[in-house]
């Protein structure tokens, strides 16, 4: 079963099982440095964005690392990864 987008926003629906310990913005960013180079793709007030959804799909991101940055507590918003710090 091919991962997509949409597969991915309804892991981030769910919100049983947000752990963490220590820097949950950091962890998160080392689990997607993985894929990408470009880790952090720009920051509003409290909320660092990372690289787009699809991008790490296609990158070869793996459903379980899409399940430990839910648990990281970070979301989707405007399609792309985000954190707030």
């Amino acid at each position: 079963m091919k991962l997509t987008e949409e597969k991915v926003l309804e892991l981030f629906e769910n919100d049983e099982g947000v752990t963490w310990e220590g820097d949950n913005c950091y962890q998160g960013l080392q689990i997607i440095a993985k894929c990408t180079d470009n880790v952090i793709q720009g920051a509003g007030h409290d909320t660092l964005y990372s690289e787009n959804v699809d991008t790490l799909i296609e990158a070869g991101m793996k459903k379980e690392e899409f399940e430990q940055l839910r648990k990281l507590n970070w979301m989707i918003e405007y399609n792309s990864l985000a954190c707030f710090v």
